[in-house]
């Protein structure tokens, strides 16, 4: 059996962003991202299936947040063509990475900087928003409630700690 992806037909691409969208309902991204991955095999520039893919490998981060996932959502965020979707999953992304950190004891100091990165995008993106689209609004609100429950606070940089690493 030959192991190689078969490409799907143009004219099931609309119920292939349907299922993809349902998989990620169902907490299997690794299969959204998958249909995503054919999808854009077709139709490189689809922009539905670049937001589900982005999506998907967010939904991901919990995992493990590798470097190379990382580069590739960067990668994914920069095809899309609006400005405003841009800022928007540039801060979905700084905001998920946040929430992982969140969860990790010796990481909650990187949260912090991660909150008030994806907060920095939201507030870019409500500037490019469409007429009565709030999103970037409710998701930065919600960076500031996590940020107030957790009492997360910026790093504390110590000069001597830094001058000591140098020596």
């Amino acid at each position: 059996m030959e192991l190689k992806p078969h490409d799907i037909h143009v004219d099931a691409i609309e119920l292939a962003l349907v299922k993809a969208r349902q998989y990620r309902s169902l907490l299997e991204p690794e299969i959204a991202e998958s249909i995503c991955l054919d999808i854009l095999n077709i139709e490189q520039d689809n922009q539905q299936a670049l937001v589900i893919y982005i999506l998907a490998l967010t939904d991901q981060l919990h995992h493990t947040e590798k470097q190379s996932q990382i580069r590739d959502i960067k990668a994914t965020i920069n095809r899309l063509s609006s400005m405003y979707e841009r800022y928007y999953y540039s801060g979905i992304l700084s905001e998920r990475r946040a929430r992982f950190l969140v969860s990790q004891p010796m990481s909650q100091t990187f949260a912090y900087d991660y909150f008030i990165e994806a907060m920095a995008e939201y507030q870019q993106a409500e500037q490019h928003s469409p007429v009565h689209n709030d999103d970037a609004i409710l998701r930065q609100n919600s960076c500031i409630r996590t940020i107030e429950k957790e009492k997360l606070k910026p790093r504390q940089d110590n000069d001597h700690i830094l001058t000591d690493m140098e020596s």
